[in-house]
């Protein structure tokens, strides 16, 4: 897989998210939280559903050799979907994605530290002084209001 497509990828899922994150805000302030969270997980299954009727892919014998925490992937997935119709629906979109990044970059650098996920990548100074432009950005999106 070339570089250039997992880096469009890349895009694509972050123009994604940030659509997706409007949505759940709009449906948050209509309908609540667990009702836009069970419109969005419900959807996505019927959607993977259909594909995986249409181009097989169900390799379900092959989750035996998965990590028991990997299956805490659903529930996670759950609590992103609520907490970004929560924070978009009162910071907006940029406020809510911004708060979601940060935290997700900061943690993701500390499940690599500690290699919690397999590997292990230690925190330097630079990564240290990233954190805190993280932290500053996030409070000048964020915060900076009042």
């Amino acid at each position: 897989m070339s570089t250039l497509f997992v880096v469009f990828v890349g895009v694509l899922g972050g123009v994604a998210g940030a659509v997706q994150s409007g949505s759940l805000g709009v449906m948050e302030e209509k309908a609540g939280t667990l009702a836009s969270t069970f419109v969005t997980y419900g959807l996505g299954g019927l959607v993977v559903g259909v594909a995986m009727a249409v181009f097989g892919g169900t390799r379900w014998a092959d989750l035996r050799d998965v990590p028991w925490w990997a299956f805490t992937a659903g529930i996670m997935g759950l609590i992103v979907v609520a907490s970004l119709g929560i924070t978009v629906a009162r910071l907006g979109v940029g406020g809510g994605l911004t708060l979601f990044t940060a935290s997700t970059l900061m943690v993701g650098a500390l499940i690599d530290h500690f290699g919690l996920m397999g590997a292990e990548r230690p925190l330097d100074p630079r990564k240290l002084a990233g954190f805190a432009v993280v932290i500053l950005g996030t409070w000048l999106v964020v915060g900076g209001d009042g």
